[in-house]
């Protein structure tokens, strides 16, 4: 028996600079909209395009380049602060670390610790705290300046104090790009143009 989509007969716009929520409980669709807009799968039927042109007609490494994904999970190596933002031999010149990290609002805690941008962060980032874990990371996705950047379920496990001052750094470190933010609900910090609610395969 073949099983239901579990998005179907949708039709969104993200309008270039953007600002948008897609909300909705577990087992919604949130992460397989993700999923197709990363191309870790393709729509069964139905496209998607960007400025026109269908995301098969781009090649992958480029479009990657082009969306930038934080989520709830995104690992934080065993290694310094540096190559935590260097990923994959990736050089970027110290000002723009620093640059980076200074958007992100975790400068002055790297350049509290004794051996700045060498210091080690250990196994999952554990010598940073869970909130300094994801502004890290928020540097790094900034670094790449990549035009669109996708955020899911980005404060999970942050209370709400810390979750609120993520969102106040990350919305004026990205006032310039193009934002999807995926979540269960909203918190009323988040400053959005348009709130997709995602339900039984739908847009409501």
């Amino acid at each position: 028996e073949k099983r239901p989509y579990v998005i179907e007969n949708c039709s969104l716009t993200l309008r270039r600079g953007q600002r948008v929520a897609v909300i909705g409980p577990s087992g919604a669709g949130k992460s397989t909209l993700v999923a197709m807009l990363l191309r870790v799968v393709e729509p069964e039927t139905g496209e998607l395009t960007i400025d026109g042109h269908s995301y098969n007609a781009f090649d992958i490494r480029d479009l990657r380049k082009n969306v930038a994904w934080l989520s709830q999970t995104t690992h934080i190596f065993a290694d310094t602060i540096r190559n935590n933002l260097c990923l994959g031999g990736c050089y970027y010149p110290e000002e723009a670390l620093w640059n980076a990290l200074s958007q992100a609002g975790l400068a002055h805690v790297v350049k509290d610790l004794p051996d700045g941008l060498d210091s080690w962060v250990g196994e999952g980032g554990k010598a940073l705290s869970g909130g300094e874990g994801r502004r890290l990371v928020l540097a790094r996705i900034l670094l790449s300046d990549a035009p669109i950047i996708i955020l899911d379920e980005p404060t999970t496990g942050l209370d709400a104090e810390t979750a609120e001052s993520f969102f106040k750094t990350f919305e004026a470190a990205t006032k310039d790009k193009t934002v999807l933010l995926v979540l269960h609900r909203l918190t009323g910090t988040e400053k959005l143009d348009l709130v997709w609610k995602l339900g039984d395969g739908h847009v409501k």
